[in-house]
């Protein structure tokens, strides 16, 4: 199955926060957030549906299991309903997160301070976010990654993969791979950064109104 650079700008996050989401899940200590578990699905249904919108093959299969799928839907609404909570996942990552990190302070026995610190981190990432969406197209793009590669290409020892990468398209694959790399580099930190600050003012907001934090808070991205 051929990768495009549509399928791999898409892949590279999602599956990198998929798994992620997928072993807080499964985290049995007391960091573990079992409500992460819809933040992978959704995850993984925007990796499936990524491979079935542009991979010619997959989409053929795709669509004649779709068509199975809406005969059963019209018969049974559970499963009509299953469906469009599949779609709408797919489609809501960011709210899904959020109602994540409001489970997760809610079942904290530090509901003040963890209810800050989330805030924190979740409004640092998504800031974060936002500021890379801005320029990522701009710095990783297949021309900007063969000017590169171009001047690097009589270079001993990387001559072989200079021609490898700029093939037609190839260029292009490796522009979509670091900027989905960039991008979750830059989500992950702009969390911590925000939960860190997060963190730091809720210690001064409790300490100030005498709220007392039962327990240390692992603080685990």
């Amino acid at each position: 199955m051929g990768l495009s650079s549509e399928i791999l700008d898409i892949c590279i996050p999602s599956g990198i926060f998929c798994y992620r989401n997928i072993k807080k899940a499964t985290d049995d200590s007391e960091n573990g957030e079992k409500s992460r578990s819809t933040v992978a699905f959704a995850q993984g249904a925007k990796l499936v549906e990524a491979v079935t919108k542009y991979n010619d093959e997959t989409a053929k299969t795709a669509k004649s299991a779709l068509s199975v799928f809406d005969k059963y839907a019209k018969q049974y609404k559970a499963v009509d309903y299953a469906g469009k909570a599949v779609n709408w996942a797919t489609h809501n990552v960011n709210p899904l997160i959020c109602i994540s990190g409001g489970i997760k302070t809610l079942t904290s026995d530090d509901k003040v301070h963890t209810g800050i610190t989330q805030l924190g981190a979740l409004s640092g990432m998504f800031l974060g976010e936002g500021l890379i969406k801005l320029y990522q197209n701009q710095i990783f793009n297949e021309k900007n990654v063969s000017d590169i590669v171009k001047r690097f290409q009589n270079t001993k020892g990387l001559k072989t993969v200079c021609e490898k990468l700029l093939k037609s398209g190839n260029c292009g694959k490796a522009a979509s791979i670091l900027k989905g790399l960039a991008f979750v580099t830059g989500s992950i930190t702009s969390y911590s950064i925000g939960e860190k600050i997060g963190k730091n003012t809720a210690d001064r907001i409790c300490a100030d109104a005498g709220i007392e934090v039962k327990k240390k808070i692992d603080r685990k991205v």
